[in-house]
Order: C-alpha cells, then sequence, then structure tokens
C-alpha cells in the first residue's frame, strides 16, 4: 500500500500555497470558496493553530491497513545538533563582467539577476566547487595555463555537497546542503523528506584570493529550493516540514494516533517554525507569527506542512542575517525579476474514482532519468509575488489553469516580468490527441494593489485569436521571453516554433510559426536578429520515443532568424553526434557559455559524443556507443548569421570497453580573454579560444 501520506497528498493536493489564487477568466478554474490573496498572520496563536491543525491533519489519524514502517525507524528524531551542509551561491560580479570587460559570466535568465552555478570568475582566478566533497576550489589563469592555488574545506561534514556560488566583489558566497542521493523533487510529496533538513551559506573573504578566510556560518532550518543574487543581497527560498521528537510518522493503531495529537498539541509555536544560527551560535527564530501568511483556501484540508521562506542576506553587512517573509504553503520554482521575486505552485486533484501517482521519472532530453511530478488533467499554477523594494514585501497572487512542465530547470523560464506585467506559458494538454486543441496556454498579469491580486489581462489562445498554441498531443519543451516578445518550442514529431508579439499585453498574439526537425530544449539570443536552439535532431516515425511519433537522434544547434518577426527562417543547423549524444545545456543554462567579441559570438557547450559504431543493428531506434566527452566550440557571426564550429577540447576518451564517467552533465567553461577554461569534474583545462 502507498504511504498514506504520499497517498492522501496525490488525492487532495491541495497544498496551502497552491489552493489560493487570483486573477479570473473564462477559462481559468475558479473556486468560489478560494480567495486571490494571501492572508497575512494577525497573531502567534493564529499561526500556532495553523500548523498544529494540518500536523493533527497528517498525524493524528489510524492508519489501520497501512502495512509500512511501524519500527522506532518510523519515530520522529529531533538532531540535538545541527550538523554542518554545504552549499553553493553564485556571483553577481561575474554576471557583469561579461558587458564591463573581455570576461564571460553565469548564463542567466534575466540581466543583473545573478544565480547560482559552480563555477565563477574575477576575470583571474576561477571559483569552483569539487565534485565529491564540500571544498572550495581557487584556480589562478594564466592565459593558456592554470594553477591550483587553494583547496579550501567548508565545514567539516564530508557527506555536504556545495550546490553552487556567488562572487560578488571580494566575497564568496558558497550554498551547501547535505548530499542528496535522489532528486528533492522525486520526494516533492513526501513530507518526511523535508523534516529535519538544514542548508549552510559560507561566506569567504577573497580579497586575496590564494588565502581565502571564512567570515560567516549560517545555518539555516530548511532546504534551499531556489536562489538568486541581486547587486549584495542574497535572496533564498527555503522550505522547512515542521518535526516533533517522538512523533509516529505513520500511526497503525488509535493509540499511536493518540499520542501523536497529544504530542502536537503541547508543542509551542517555536517547535514548528524555521532557526538560524550564525557561526555555529544559539538558534535564533527567523519570524514572528506576523511576519508570515496564509492562504484562503477552506474547502480541502492540505496533507503537508511546510513553512516557505523567503529570504533577504545583505552580504556586505558585517553580520549577514536572514530576514524575510514566510508562509503555511509549498512552492516549487522561483522566478525573479530585479524589482520582484514571484513564487509557484501547481495544484491538482483527483476525482475520487482516479487511481493516484504522487511522482514518476521520465528520460529528459538529456538522456538521464528526471523527477517530475505527475499531473492529472484538473491542474491550476498559483503565483505570489514579492516586492523587493525595501524589504521583502507581499504584493499579491494569481492563477492560471495548467502547469509549468515537467523539467525543473525549464519552470522559472516559463515566466517573465517586463514594465510590470507578468507573462506566464503553461501546459494545458494532455496525450489525448483530441480533447485539446491547444497544450499551451499565455497569460498575462497585471498587479492590483487595491485587492492584494494579480489581475489577469489576457489570455492566448481566445476567442478573438482562437489560433491554438501546439497541435493535439505536443508538449511544451522551450521558452524565451526577450523584451516584447515570446517565443515557444512545442514537439511531438517537428518543432514548431511559436514567435509571440507581446508588445500590447492585453491582447498578444501569435506572430508566426516555424515548423523545423527536432526540438529546442533552450533558446538563446544572438545579436538582435537571431535566436540559437539547443536541443535534439528527431527523425519522423510511427512510435518513437515513448510513442512521441519520432526518435531523437544527435545534438542540434538551431540558428534562427527572427528578423522579421513574421517570417522567421532556419538559417544554419549543426547536428552534432549520434543518437545517445548528450549536452549539459539540456539540463542547466548554466552549462551554456557565451562572449560578444565584436561581431562575433563565442559559443561553448559540453558534449557527451556517442558516434561509435553500435553493436546492434543499424537504423532510427539504434544507440550509438560513446565515443568521448567534450566542450563543443562554435563562432557565430552577429551580423551575417552563420556558425563556425571549431575543433573541441576533448576531455574524456574512450578506450576498450570504457564508459563515460558522466561528469559531463555538470561541465561548465569560462572565458577570458582570448583563452577558454573548462571545468570537467575537479580538473580545469585551459587553452587559446
Amino acid at each position: 500500500m502507498k504511504n498514506p501520506h504520499q497517498l492522501s497528498i496525490s488525492i487532495s493536493i491541495a497544498l496551502l500555497l497552491t489552493a489560493c489564487g487570483g486573477g479570473s477568466s473564462s477559462t481559468t478554474t475558479t473556486d468560489p470558496v478560494s480567495k486571490p490573496a494571501l492572508k497575512q498572520i494577525n497573531s502567534n496563536t493564529e499561526l500556532e493553530n495553523l500548523i498544529k491543525q494540518q500536523m493533527l491533519e497528517t498525524y493524528g489519524t489510524a492508519y489501520a491497513n497501512y502495512g509500512g514502517c511501524t519500527s522506532d525507524a518510523c519515530i520522529m528524531e529531533i538532531p540535538v545538533a545541527a550538523s554542518a551542509t554545504t552549499g553553493t551561491t553564485t556571483s553577481a560580479a561575474s554576471a557583469a563582467s561579461d558587458s564591463a570587460s573581455n570576461v564571460s559570466s553565469t548564463n542567466t535568465q534575466e540581466t543583473n539577476v545573478d544565480e547560482a552555478d559552480r563555477i565563477k570568475t574575477d576575470g583571474t582566478y576561477l571559483y569552483t566547487t569539487a565534485t565529491d566533497q564540500p571544498n572550495v576550489r581557487i584556480f589562478k589563469t594564466n592565459d593558456a595555463s592554470n594553477t591550483l592555488v587553494k583547496d579550501l574545506p567548508l565545514g567539516n561534514d564530508t557527506n555536504a555537497r556545495l550546490t553552487g556560488l556567488y562572487l560578488e566583489g571580494g566575497k564568496l558566497a558558497a550554498l551547501a546542503e547535505e548530499q542528496q542521493y535522489y532528486s528533492m523533487w522525486n520526494n516533492w510529496f513526501m513530507p518526511s523528506y523535508w523534516q529535519n533538513q538544514q542548508s549552510q551559506m559560507y561566506l569567504l573573504n577573497v580579497a586575496n584570493p590564494e588565502n581565502p578566510t571564512q567570515t560567516t556560518k549560517l545555518t539555516l532550518d530548511g532546504q534551499v529550493i531556489s536562489s538568486r543574487l541581486i547587486g549584495s543581497t542574497l535572496y533564498l527560498a527555503t522550505r522547512h516540514s515542521p518535526s516533533l521528537s517522538g512523533l509516529v510518522q505513520y500511526p497503525t493503531t488509535e493509540a499511536a494516533a493518540t499520542a501523536n495529537r497529544n504530542r502536537i498539541n503541547s508543542a509551542t509555536l517555536a517547535d514548528f517554525l524555521p532557526d538560524y544560527q550564525i557561526n555555529d551560535g544559539s538558534k535564533n527564530a527567523m519570524f514572528d507569527g506576523t511576519d508570515c501568511f496564509m492562504t484562503q483556501y477552506t474547502d480541502k484540508k492540505s496533507y503537508q506542512t511546510s513553512i516557505i521562506s523567503l529570504l533577504a542576506i545583505d552580504l556586505n553587512s558585517p553580520t549577514p542575517t536572514p530576514q524575510g517573509k514566510c508562509f503555511a504553503g509549498d512552492t516549487e520554482t522561483l522566478y525573479a525579476s530585479t524589482d520582484a521575486i514571484y513564487l509557484a505552485t501547481t495544484s491538482y486533484s483527483y476525482p475520487s474514482t482516479t487511481p493516484a501517482i504522487a511522482s514518476t521519472s521520465v528520460s529528459s532530453s538529456s538522456g538521464t532519468s528526471t523527477s517530475i511530478a505527475y499531473y492529472a488533467p484538473s491542474i491550476t499554477t498559483d503565483f505570489h509575488k514579492f516586492s523587493l523594494a525595501g524589504g521583502i514585501n507581499y504584493r499579491g497572487s494569481g492563477r492560471v489553469d495548467g502547469h509549468l512542465g515537467w523539467q525543473q530547470e525549464q519552470k522559472p523560464f516559463r515566466m517573465s516580468e517586463y514594465q510590470n506585467v507578468l507573462r506566464v506559458i503553461t501546459y494545458t494538454g494532455d496525450n489525448n490527441l483530441t480533447t485539446n486543441p491547444s497544450p499551451a496556454h499565455l497569460t498575462t498579469f497585471q498587479e492590483n494593489t487595491a485587492n492584494q491580486s494579480l489581475d489577469m489581462m489576457a489570455t492566448l489562445p481566445n476567442s478573438t485569436r482562437p489560433t491554438a498554441l501546439g497541435k493535439p498531443g505536443e508538449q511544451i519543451y522551450a521558452t524565451r521571453f526577450l523584451g516584447n516578445k515570446g517565443y515557444l518550442v512545442t514537439f511531438r514529431t517537428t518543432d514548431p516554433l511559436y514567435l509571440l508579439d507581446l508588445s500590447n499585453p492585453a491582447d498578444p498574439y501569435i506572430a508566426s510559426e516555424l515548423k523545423i526537425d527536432g526540438y529546442s530544449d533552450y533558446l538563446h539570443p544572438v545579436g538582435d536578429n537571431y535566436l540559437l536552439g539547443i536541443g535534439k535532431d528527431a527523425i519522423a516515425v510511427d512510435g518513437g520515443d515513448s510513442g512521441r511519433g519520432a526518435w531523437y537522434q544527435g545534438v542540434k544547434l538551431s540558428l534562427i532568424n527572427i528578423t522579421d518577426p513574421a517570417n522567421p527562417s532556419e538559417q544554419q543547423k549543426i547536428i552534432i553526434g549520434k543518437r545517445g549524444t548528450e549536452t549539459a545545456v539540456s539540463q542547466s543554462h548554466h552549462a551554456l557559455t557565451t562572449l560578444q567579441q565584436g561581431n562575433t559570438l563565442q559559443v561553448a557547450l559540453p558534449i557527451s559524443l556517442h558516434e561509435s559504431a553500435s553493436n546492434y543493428l543499424s537504423g532510427a531506434s539504434t544507440y550509438y556507443n560513446w565515443t568521448q566527452d567534450e566542450l563543443y566550440r562554435l563562432n557565430i557571426n552577429t551580423q551575417t548569421g552563420t556558425m563556425q564550429a571549431l575543433t573541441p577540447i576533448v576531455s574524456e576518451a574512450a578506450v576498450a570497453n570504457s564508459y563515460s564517467s558522466y561528469q559531463w552533465q555538470n561541465d561548465r567553461s569560462v572565458m577570458i580573454g582570448e583563452f577558454i577554461h573548462y571545468l570537467h569534474g575537479d580538473k580545469v583545462i585551459s587553452q587559446a579560444w
């Protein structure tokens, strides 16, 4: 039998956050008892009662037929002392460096909004995270060479791993957490997974990169979901599931359920809320009850208790203390502009006769198993806006039909704020070729300060502009918003690229549609007139991968001419390798490195090349053997729209009966002047561009 908490979550995933929403439309699911805005908690007592109610719903009922864990392992234990975990941060300094100097930066969704990655540079030194230990490794570059000058352990927990770095001036922030053997998204609907989780931020003074010093260790209750750096302020979204010592997670008898209820009712608010510690000192409360919010969803119960914290940390402060807001609910992705942060979560419910599945795994375009939430047909997604001026302040909420797709990496790209308008693309289709003519929908929102809501301005398609976004049975792949334009890739057997005109957010429309072979996982602007699509080539056949009607082939680079938005064309394409070839860009946009040099855009992307002869019969469905891992390089002339491939930099090559180490998934690169530095595993390969 299923985990009872997981089963109840699947059937009634009325997560407190996802249950609220705003905006209305004739095409948008509405709930007469659901108010659009989050409600601010009035007192500590109100928040304590809310959390206790959720805990009682989850742990206060006996599951007599549950045949799962009944041993002491099912009893919650609260650690006596917080274990040191490590994490990663990203660099705002590097994000701006390519425009100010001859140095590339982390590839980010929005300008001036930095994102955590495993490599940062100040133009001379490379700051990297180790792959198998919680260490920061610093390399000094010298044209076509590099030297490891520091290998610095952070903390003493060998099971911790750094998840990303930020570089701001002479400060390096490293985010860390306990090593996870499964993606946290694979356990999204399991409350027990999120209990007793902690995250760390290590702040280092790197004024002298060869002798860095740790100035601060900040430990937070909860796991970091996402982060951004704007100026010198680090923003973190964390998720914390309250736990109580001695609580039986899966009570199978009324006696155990009664004991749970007594334990919950005797607890105080401080037992539930997340704390923080600075330099392993005393624990401090992150919030007062009035710093928190709750949803106003009244017709369903929540079976998952989480505290979402949205925190701001000033890296220039002598004592970097987290400040922000919290709410009882859940969120699964974060999008940030320079002015606001939006938290989004999908809410869905099943009819009582529908079997529930909490999560599953699918093969991503990168060829790896990707954790996803299984979405039922009745789906809505809520968005909550928090402005950043003068601290973190809640501004309003909105709701749309559909969800943000299956790939966690691509979810933030489904959202964009431009001139105070939020634009969102959601997946609203399914694999039934007849029931849903448009698998994707565009929605625009504007803030209504009077009602604390995000009011819907327009949807696409609509009665006036009924042309579907995608064909029945297609799914959303790459999306990108650039200024007043939007770009959307859907795919089943071919790649329709939709160009959206958003210049009037109250009346958006499809400017054009381009059909080409294969599909793109990621879209990148190339000058003013071109768009680079990175994904897979495909051969249309009956059946195909997962019944998609096509077999994926090698990695495809497609340069799209968008000079005339009404008549786009594929200017040039490059196919890399055979079936089985992968690129790390399909897993993380941070793997793509670019640097504009005059009229030339230098582009580098990690590739795991498969083109050696297969042991099986040849054909569209045949996987080729691994050949080598490499950094693929090309120059794109942004004036003429021509791509020229350069000799790749090989990091690993196949020998007899050998296999890839799969380190390519975390490969990165940095361009400094006329030189390229390729991070593969823990080694850096340097050479002239």
